[in-house]
């Protein structure tokens, strides 16, 4: 049994067009997490500032952070 040696293509290359994809994909999820923050956690975080007096510089340092590291703190609670 011969082995095939019409394989003109090195193995470790990946194509041009899985970058570019890739760099899309990567592009749309930044933007995508944006929106989301600009439109929902930004003013959420504004409410509860103001509900709790909150100055806020204070509110954008604590509130901000505290948005932020939510997933993981919820993820290490549930496992």
């Amino acid at each position: 049994m011969a082995m095939d040696d019409n394989n003109d293509e090195d193995s470790s290359s990946s194509p041009y067009y899985l970058h570019i994809t890739l760099a899309l994909l990567a592009t749309i999820s930044f933007w995508a997490q944006s929106v989301v923050t600009e439109e929902r956690l930004v003013p959420a975080l504004h409410v509860l500032a103001d509900y709790y007096k909150i100055p806020d510089d204070v509110a954008g340092a604590t509130l901000m952070a505290a948005g932020a590291s939510s997933p993981e703190l919820l993820c290490t609670l549930v496992s």
